[in-house]
């Protein structure tokens, strides 16, 4: 006898020697055979309880007029067993509501918190429509992938909006788009992305909001939100950005203890494109070594170079470093091994990427599950950040996570 919580099963030793012997011959198929079987004894026991649950409801005060009224055959998908086959009782009064299995739900719900689970991973509804039947011995349609996420909506959108307790003194500032299915058509829709960095030199997403990306009007409603959440705009002593005009303005009015630092890669990217062409080789060679110098002043000495070497020839390209060279060297002013991480806003872009990854394969993104998928990207990204912060080495390798963290992440979303 097999005793497993409130199911036990008995076996005596004849069923166990021809069950060694079904095996042997066709492990497949005894399988099969095995998992019909549990199926057919579950569904026996479920229906057991519901009875035992409307004697239990019978047998109150209340209902002493009141009496069964047969049943309804339905399926019920549970997890780890498959397909049952309930027998649901009622009654004359139809006032029964089990808590055993209530009475709109067709599949467990730790199933559609593993569908979500799928689905904010990468995968697509229709993908997970097609794998589901080999996965969890039913095919689930992509409606119910989408409602699934039901189940997280509320906690991740609650995060999005968390208060803002910690204290950051950097913060990385950009744009990105995301592409959203509205009434047939496939359109771009720009989100703002703030990145923080703490004491302990580790980043969070502060903010990812709908807004026009280009206007700098719109990233300072965007600050003044992240204030009213609770960022400590006094601490905040510096800002990286690309080089939006007006938004720096816009950033030292919201914070007015902090520079502003003009990322490396959008100011090399749009000195290239004012060069010729003849002349890129050599000014990409030039322009590194401004990029990359060992201190400040190595920095300046660099850029005079450039100047000398290429000032007549490609004079557009030089002067546009030259006007946001000080802002292009303010990281200068921080610990050295900073350096790599103030200089660019690629911590953002990194977030950029990997949310991009995620809803690339969803074939309709609209802007409520954007937003759930937004949380659960961030909240992973957070994890990694926890344990690499911007001052070591590997927080230029987004690492795969394992599914224990992904469980972790889906965990803190659904409790």
């Amino acid at each position: 006898m097999l005793d497993m919580g409130i199911i036990k099963i008995e076996l005596n030793l004849s069923e166990l020697t021809q069950a060694v012997e079904v095996f042997s011959k066709n492990r497949r198929q005894a399988l099969e055979g095995l998992g019909k079987d549990i199926r057919e004894g579950v569904s026996r026991f479920f229906n057991q309880l519901l009875h035992s649950e409307m004697t239990l409801f019978l047998g109150k005060p209340d209902q002493s007029l009141n009496k069964r009224n047969g049943y309804t055959q339905r399926e019920y998908i549970l997890k780890g067993i498959g397909a049952l086959q309930i027998r649901m009782p009622r009654d004359r009064k139809n006032e029964f509501k089990s808590k055993i299995i209530p009475a709109h739900e067709q599949i467990d719900f730790r199933i559609k918190e593993d569908l979500t689970l799928l689905h904010l991973a990468g995968i697509s509804t229709r993908m997970i429509g097609m794998i589901s039947r080999k996965l969890i011995g039913i095919e689930v349609s992509s409606d119910t992938v989408t409602k699934s996420l039901g189940l997280i909506e509320e906690n991740a959108l609650n995060w999005l909006n968390r208060p803002i307790a910690e204290e950051y003194w950097a913060l990385f500032v950009d744009g990105t788009n995301f592409r959203m299915q509205r009434r047939g058509s496939t359109e771009k829709e720009p989100s703002l992305v703030v990145l923080g960095l703490n004491s302990k030199n580790q980043f969070s997403i502060l903010a990812i909001e709908p807004g026009q990306k280009d206007n700098a009007s719109c990233w300072g409603s965007l600050f003044e939100d992240l204030k009213r959440r609770g960022l400590k705009a006094e601490k905040v002593r510096l800002g990286i950005m690309d080089g939006l005009s007006g938004l720096e303005n816009v950033f030292r009015e919201s914070f007015s203890n902090a520079q502003t630092a003009r990322c490396w890669v959008h100011a090399k990217k749009n000195a290239i494109s004012k060069c010729p062409a003849r002349l890129l080789e050599s000014f990409n060679v030039l322009v590194e070594q401004v990029m990359y110098a060992s201190s400040e002043s190595a920095a300046r000495v660099a850029f005079k170079k450039l100047q000398e070497v290429l000032g007549s020839d490609a004079h557009r390209a030089v002067c546009c470093l030259e006007k946001d060279l000080e802002s292009l060297l303010v990281h200068y002013g921080f610990e050295n091994r900073l350096w790599r991480t103030l200089k660019t806003t690629n911590p953002i872009e990194r977030v950029n990427r990997e949310l991009k990854r995620r809803t690339k394969t969803m074939e309709t993104l609209g802007e409520r599950t954007l937003r759930i998928v937004t949380a659960f990207v961030a909240l992973r990204l957070e994890y990694y950040w926890q344990q690499f912060p911007a001052d070591t080495e590997r927080v230029k390798y987004l690492k795969s996570f394992q599914r224990r963290e992904l469980e972790s992440v889906i965990g803190t979303m659904i409790h």
